[in-house]
């Protein structure tokens, strides 16, 4: 049996990609070398399309920092919501839709001053892009941006394996996903509408 039904899985990169711009809050499953992924912490990533590699950072007495280098694996949750019935008036049953990725791969500590500055540069440059006034990193001096990494770690996670799990009434006809999409978008759930 496969779970969840193919027509609800998707390993489309760049929709993957999308989705975790949407959502980039990623709970970072870890375990020691060769046993279960029994921890979890919780970080906002960003992929580095030019490493092909995904890039964060974490504070210092995270215990993921305690890890030179494992296989991670990383879920992320986008929009979701419930359907009633009520969305259509060909639905008979209740459910709930969603959009969340499940990535793997070779998770690695960086120590490396210039790299990590870099790193920092673009995340920061990232996450700072709506504001009408972005805040560089180069407006702290060099001894607060020293005391700064001295309590961050930076990490990059190279993936093996992407996985998207779509639950967007894909099984169901056009014109009952047309009545869901304007209801959701009715009710508030916009984004969830959007991926419809």
């Amino acid at each position: 049996m496969t779970y969840p039904p193919r027509h609800f899985q998707d390993d489309n990169q760049e929709r993957i990609l999308a989705l975790v711009e949407q959502a980039p809050l990623a709970t970072i499953l870890f375990g020691p070398e060769n046993e279960q992924l029994n921890d979890a912490v919780y970080a906002p990533l960003i992929f580095d399309s030019s490493k092909q590699l995904f890039i964060g950072h974490i504070a210092a007495n995270n215990p993921l920092a305690q890890h030179q280098s494992t296989v991670v694996k990383m879920l992320f949750q986008g929009p979701n919501g419930y359907l009633s019935p009520n969305h259509s008036d060909a639905l008979v049953v209740p459910t709930w839709l969603y959009a969340n990725a499940q990535l793997s791969g070779q998770f690695q500590m960086v120590n490396d001053y210039e790299q990590k500055l870099s790193m920092m540069n673009l995340i920061t440059d990232h996450f700072e892009r709506t504001f009408d006034r972005p805040w560089p990193v180069s407006a702290l001096d060099d001894a607060k941006r020293d005391t700064m990494f001295k309590h961050i770690e930076f990490f990059t996670v190279d993936v093996q394996h992407w996985q998207g799990h779509f639950k967007l009434s894909q099984n169901k006809p056009q014109r009952v996903r047309e009545q869901i999409k304007q209801s959701l978008s009715n009710q508030g759930y916009k984004e969830l509408a959007t991926l419809i």
